[in-house]
């Protein structure tokens, strides 16, 4: 016969399990709505400073920062953005395994929270550098002072290319890992149908103000890709609490079956053996 001793203690384990998971994700639930405030207005930013940058980098010829199509890149760096924190789903695995697909073997790593330095120290990359007090408090300040280290080492010529690492959020459910170009920046063909536009005139060159901006450029794209990750990062952890609450719930409700069907056969046994020895007595 099981022992029913064992069962109960498990179910026991499994609510425990339960009120963990769920309260996890009520937390991520409230960390969401906070951050998620801020997602609307930073997008508003981030759009309005690539229509400027975008007209800037159209009207400039020649820049270290605007990418050659002849020159083949050695050493890129590769700013991944984690979270510190586990149990996300799949946030953290999927920017991930995307960038270890596309590292070379001279590439280097900046990690933006311990699961990003755990993972590519597993897989016996370098790493560069590591952030680890990005959480939902970001702030802009924050941003521009790893703005200016990423600038630092591509103006250093540390690294010829410099690819941000971040996850999209689409909505409450869907997240997209994405890989975006830092440096050297991609000047966008023209359309030859597109339509007149208004022509802007930079003083005293296109190039000077691009190098003069780019400070706004790189710090507006950090401060964004790792407000839209923290964003990801809590829709999905709830996502993922509330799926692990939901199956513990059904096998804790597969385990009480369980445990009432062996605690009645225990008992039909019991009351089997008494009557048996019953019977074998009165048969003296």
């Amino acid at each position: 016969m099981p022992n029913l001793s064992n069962l109960k203690s498990e179910i026991a384990n499994v609510k425990d399990i339960g009120k963990i998971t769920s309260a996890m994700e009520l937390v991520a639930t409230a960390k969401l709505k906070r951050v998620a405030k801020r997602i609307g207005e930073v997008k508003i930013y981030v759009a309005e400073v690539y229509q400027v940058f975008n007209e800037i980098i159209s009207s400039s010829q020649k820049s270290i920062f605007l990418a050659d199509a002849n020159k083949k890149f050695s050493k890129t760096l590769w700013v991944v953005i984690n979270s510190n924190l586990g149990l996300a789903g799949g946030y953290n695995s999927n920017i991930n395994k995307k960038v270890l697909q596309e590292m070379k073997d001279k590439d280097e790593i900046l990690a933006i929270g311990q699961k990003a330095v755990n993972y590519f120290k597993e897989h016996k990359k370098t790493i560069h550098d590591q952030i680890l007090d990005v959480d939902v408090n970001f702030t802009n300040s924050r941003a521009r002072e790893i703005s200016t280290e990423i600038l630092a080492k591509y103006n250093n010529e540390v690294f010829d290319e410099i690819q941000i690492c971040y996850t999209k959020f689409i909505n409450n459910v869907t997240f997209e890992p994405t890989l975006l170009r830092l440096f050297p920046i991609i000047k966008k063909p023209e359309l030859k149908d597109q339509s007149p536009k208004i022509l802007t005139t930079f003083e005293p060159s296109a190039e000077e103000v691009l190098d003069a901006s780019v400070m706004m450029y790189i710090n507006t794209i950090v401060f964004g890709t790792i407000v839209e990750s923290q964003v990801s990062e809590q829709a999905s952890r709830r996502t993922a609490m509330e799926n692990a609450t939901k199956n513990g719930s059904e096998l804790c409700e597969e385990l009480s079956i369980l445990y009432n069907r062996k605690r009645q056969d225990a008992i039909t046994q019991e009351i089997t053996e008494i009557v048996g020895g019953a019977n074998a007595q009165n048969e003296k």
